[in-house]
């Protein structure tokens, strides 16, 4: 098995320049030195010892990822997830880290995990409990969360506007005449992202002269899966007395929809619907589906060079994570249908 000594025999360098370009430290190594050196390594077949790097770096090159919802749970039902781990790994990958995706709810699995593999950053997402982050400050570890709203102004929280999100959703609904509007969303866990959009989607309401109502608030999509999301679009169709809905993620839109278009609805014909973060799917579906952009994939970049800023002894600013939402118009939403 070829050794980092190989490689460098071989192009006729020193094993400090080896050992830089195989820890992805390239700004030491001119660009053409870099190309030799990766030219040996792949025809030399050389795999790096990961262990031993550890040891003699005290660093193991690996930054873990953290998602507290079931196992079970699949990424196949939501396609912004996968966007933003996209952008995530792409900065990961660029710093020469390995990526390292646990999902859970039990904390002392996670616990467990984290002390086992000793990660030298962790990013969390969505409803992680601020004494799992707490663990990990204690252990002097740098974090990132995601899609978060603990109280901990010291964390640096990476997410969308997404109180406006919520809000201008709701506006673009009562411009069209709607009043009898509602959201759909996993919501009341405190301190989520969809706690934010249906705060803005409430205080939108208010500001139209409407007390929102607690029984126009579905909250039953979490975890979720496509049968259930059209299963409840068939439950809304035999219903009569709203007009438009708001739901917190485009996969839920969409499916929802489709259950109405099964109950003989029609969007938007019939009742207006309006989703939330514009994947690939909003633009795929029939009508294509309004919704309230994100960027994902800057999300998942911007919490990657979070965690190599902090990696690297600098204090980024928590105040600036949060990205900006756009209100994009497609064809599941329509003025109000007037009767008489």
């Amino acid at each position: 098995m070829a050794t980092m000594k190989d490689i460098a025999r071989a192009v006729g360098v020193s094993l400090t320049t080896v050992s830089n370009v195989v820890h992805g430290n390239y700004d030491r190594v001119s660009p053409q030195t870099v190309a030799r050196i990766l030219e040996a390594i792949e025809q030399m077949h050389y795999v790096p010892n990961m262990s031993a790097r550890a040891l003699v770096s005290h660093s193991s090159r690996i930054i873990a990822f953290l998602e507290t919802h079931s196992p079970q749970e699949t990424y196949a039902g939501n396609g912004f997830a996968g966007v933003l781990l996209s952008g995530l790994e792409s900065v990961v990958t660029d710093h020469g880290y390995f990526l390292m995706m646990r999902r859970g709810t039990d904390e002392a699995t996670l616990r467990l995990m984290l002390n086992n593999w000793n990660p030298d950053g962790v990013i969390f997402k969505d409803c992680v409990p601020q004494s799992l982050v707490s663990f990990v400050q204690k252990q002097g570890k740098p974090c990132v969360a995601i899609n978060t709203y603990l109280d901990d102004p010291q964390l640096i929280q990476v997410r969308a506007s997404d109180h406006e999100g919520g809000r201008i959703a709701t506006e673009h609904l009562l411009s069209l005449g709607h009043r009898d509007i509602l959201f759909v969303g996993a919501v009341h866990h405190g301190f989520s992202n969809n706690d934010q959009r249906y705060l803005g989607h409430c205080d939108a309401l208010r500001a139209a002269g409407i007390e929102p109502r607690p029984g126009n608030l579905i909250n039953s999509l979490h975890p979720f899966g496509a049968e259930r999301g059209i299963a409840l679009g068939h439950q809304l169709a035999k219903q009569k007395h709203f007009t438009a809905i708001c739901v917190s993620g485009d996969q839920y839109a969409v499916a929802i929809m489709a259950g109405l278009r099964e109950g003989g609805v029609r969007v938007p014909e019939d009742i207006s619907i309006i989703g939330f973060d514009d994947v690939d799917i909003a633009r795929m579906c029939y009508p294509p589906l309004t919704t309230i952009r994100q960027d994902g994939i800057g999300k998942g970049k911007r919490a990657a060079e979070a965690i190599f800023s902090l990696i690297a002894g600098e204090s980024p600013d928590p105040a600036d994570f949060t990205l900006p939402v756009e209100l994009i118009v497609r064809g599941t939403t329509a003025p109000v249908r007037t009767t008489g």
